[in-house]
């Protein structure tokens, strides 16, 4: 087991000074990995378990993909398993690995692999577990188009009789573009259904022209899946749409609010999305008029409507959201900003009705890609953030975020 290094530190004064108390809000833990590791992800399962995974990458080795579960009592990771390993990966700072629990004691992971030898030429594989990560499968690719072309920025939700929902960015139609000058070169939004002996099942296009590499999301609804993604139009207006399965059937894609965001190329930068019984809440980040925002928005009908977005209390934020629902009208949200200089990873506690609390900082990072994109979770009152430390070398590093110490927020 690794031993673990709890440090308390103080929350950086210049953002959040209000008591002694608040010095215990945030606590550091160590990684789980003593060598360098970069593009973590957390995931909490129906079962209370929370996960991390991570991606080792040295030049002229094996980039090797990692799970360990957290041991809260003792607020240690678990001894790192090896998921799956290769030779061939394509490992970006913005399209990273992920796991997901489904059915009985079943976890899905993904990682990326060359399909040729173009820079963007890389398949979606997903290997799937059975005992809890102990063993893992050959791994699957869930599209079938077997064309040389980017797919990838894969979410994924747990469904009913274990099977899940994969959606990732499908890049085929640049493929059959070179062979057909009638087909455009679009970036599509499509998903399979996956059960736990890797069996695919209702493969689909769900919006055939969106953003070429912002990250898509997923989340269960009481009606069903909801996907979020960075939508592209013909007048190059990149902002955030979404597509709901109800009924056993794919909704039309929706635009979730009007930034008019105009951009000739993709940020890099998609949207998040958190679900609580019949609430939806969604993050996400935009420079409409060269004004760069950060906006919640929630929905109280299962993701049908949502209402006027909340701009998060920002100084100059650059995007890398991440949202949870901590009670049953709050939300927590992530974001990267840059305050007097420094790029710090902020948190903020927002509620349905626009009230605001004090934001937070939990670390000081860098701006560059190789930091990548903070993830959160949450369980009962306990936030937990992973994030890269992009130092002389690639590190995770983890904190634990005690929810009770923001403020109650009243009218």
């Amino acid at each position: 087991m690794i031993r673990k290094g709890v440090i308390c530190v103080a929350i950086l004064a210049s953002i959040w000074s209000c008591n002694k108390e608040s010095e215990q809000a945030i606590v550091y833990f160590d990684n789980p990995g003593s060598t360098a590791g970069s593009e973590p992800n957390l995931h909490v399962s129906e079962n209370g378990t929370i996960y991390l995974s991570w991606i080792q990458a040295k030049e002229k080795e094996k980039s090797k993909l990692f799970l360990s579960k957290l041991i809260e009592h003792d607020l240690t990771w678990a001894e790192p398993k090896l998921i799956s390993e290769g030779d061939d990966w394509f490992v970006n700072w913005a399209d990273f690995p992920s796991i997901t629990s489904f059915g009985n004691s079943s976890l899905a992971a993904h990682y990326l692999a060359k399909s040729a030898t173009g820079t963007y030429d890389y398949n979606v594989n997903i290997t799937i577990s059975n005992d809890d990560g102990n063993t893992w499968n050959t791994s699957l690719i869930p599209h079938d188009d077997k064309t040389n072309s980017e797919h990838g920025f894969v979410s994924k939700v747990a469904l009913a009789n274990n099977e899940f929902l994969s959606v990732w960015l499908d890049g085929r139609k640049y493929a059959y573009a070179e062979k057909d000058s009638s087909i455009a070169k679009e970036m599509t939004l499509r998903c399979a259904t996956i059960d736990n002996k890797g069996l695919l099942s209702e493969e689909l296009e769900l919006d055939d022209r969106v953003c070429d590499c912002c990250q898509t999301d997923t989340a269960m609804t009481q009606n069903g899946p909801i996907v979020v993604y960075r939508d592209r139009t013909a007048k190059e207006i990149r902002d955030i749409s979404y597509v709901r399965r109800v009924d056993g059937k794919w909704t039309e894609p929706k635009s979730l609010h009007s930034d008019n965001w105009s951009i000739f190329g993709c940020p890099v930068n998609g949207p998040a999305i958190t679900t609580h019984k019949s609430k939806v809440a969604v993050a996400w980040f935009t420079a409409a008029n060269d004004h760069a925002e950060v906006k919640v928005a929630f929905s109280e009908d299962n993701g049908a409507s949502f209402g006027k977005p909340i701009t998060v209390n920002q100084e100059k934020p650059s995007g890398r959201v991440d949202i949870q629902f901590i009670d049953e009208e709050s939300i927590l949200v992530s974001w990267l900003d840059n305050v007097n200089e420094n790029a710090l990873i902020q948190l903020q506690k927002i509620q349905e009705n626009g009230i605001k609390s004090p934001v937070i900082s939990v670390t000081e990072t860098s701006e560059e890609r190789s930091s990548g994109f903070p993830r959160m979770v949450v369980k009962n009152d306990q936030a937990f953030i992973a994030w890269t430390n992009s130092g002389d070398s690639l590190t995770v590093k983890t904190a634990k975020i005690n929810t009770a110490y923001f403020p109650t927020l009243k009218n």
